[in-house]
């Protein structure tokens, strides 16, 4: 359709009309609803065997890549950051990828990646693609306990690079709880970078069911059938809502509603469809939990959620109506 031109006013380079970005956030072709069908970008580990490092079909002596190491912190001690920049910028993207990845100081080197002529660091989105998970998980995680993540570099991550991080950094984790926390983690490094469309691509990238996992905990707190101040709360959150209530709004301020805010700005369908199934889901894991065992959860819940949500809620029309 025809694009309004209150809309191209009020976002001047979109390129869609509200029907057709509403089905490329859900995911949608034909009105079809899908899965990521497509095998999640798989990135060869770096690999110290025998004096030589790997990564791929790439290898180089070990000894030769920890000189230049060397040879790189020494500069950047001595302030020499444009000659250190020249010695990073000249080596194949594999060897930038695998000196990040062993060194010390894996940030400093990451920034030489990307740095311009004029000594601003930046990070090389094509270095960043080839890290390993971890790596980019401990360089994005600063401090999580103060919510403060390195915006930066998850601007730099691609759709593919940032859903393979977050599903590596999930595959050995089991338990529901400790999944939603780190899965919590990655959407609050989303929504701090403050760029929804960037935010958007991100969020597209990633399986729903792994965004779901961070809410499920969170959305126990409240019966999203409830009508509050004559809104139904469901039908916010239902497929074809209408307006733009943000979802602090029901599920309250705070971090959580925060968070939930940034992502709305950035994708509404996708995050209404998220919260409703994981809403759903959290209803289902009740359900399978013996009674014994629940009522020790259900404690341990009362202590550590309030830290995680209890703010929230003091301030939603959840509590509002209770």
């Amino acid at each position: 359709e025809e694009i309004p031109r209150v809309r191209i006013k009020a976002l001047s380079d979109v390129r869609t009309c509200v029907m057709c970005q509403e089905k490329i956030e859900v995911g949608a072709v034909d009105d079809a609803i899908f899965r990521q069908t497509e095998p999640r970008e798989e990135v060869a580990p770096v690999e110290v065997t025998g004096g030589l490092i790997r990564k791929g079909g790439w290898s180089t002596n070990l000894m030769e890549l920890t000189g230049k190491s060397g040879e790189i912190e020494t500069l950047m001690n001595r302030g020499e950051q444009k000659e250190a920049r020249a010695i990073v910028q000249a080596m194949t993207l594999e060897a930038q990828a695998a000196i990040v990845a062993l060194d010390r100081n894996p940030e400093q080197m990451l920034s030489l990646t990307g740095m311009d002529e004029d000594g601003k660091p930046n990070y090389n989105r094509a270095v960043v693609s080839l890290l390993p998970a971890e790596t980019i998980a401990g360089l994005v995680s600063i401090r999580p306990d103060e919510k403060l993540y390195n915006t930066a570099l998850v601007k730099a991550m691609s759709p593919e690079t940032f859903r393979r991080t977050v599903e590596e950094t999930l595959d050995p984790i089991c338990d529901q709880g400790v999944r939603g926390k780190v899965s919590w983690e990655w959407m609050e490094a989303v929504a701090s970078i403050e760029d929804p469309k960037r935010a958007a691509e991100l969020l597209r990238g990633c399986d729903p069911e792994l965004l779901e996992d961070a809410l499920i905990n969170r959305m126990r707190i409240g019966d999203i059938n409830k009508v509050m101040a004559g809104t139904s709360v469901f039908r916010f959150f239902s497929a074809d809502a209408a307006g733009a209530v943000q979802p602090s709004r029901f599920v309250g301020g705070g971090n959580f509603g925060y968070v939930l805010d940034a992502l709305f700005d950035a994708a509404p369908i996708l995050i209404r469809m998220v919260i409703r199934n994981a809403w759903e889901r959290s209803l289902e894991v009740e359900e399978e939990k013996p009674i014994a065992f629940k009522k020790v959860i259900v404690n341990e819940l009362d202590a550590e959620e309030k830290t995680e949500v209890e703010e929230d809620t003091d301030i939603s029309f959840w509590k509002r109506g209770e």
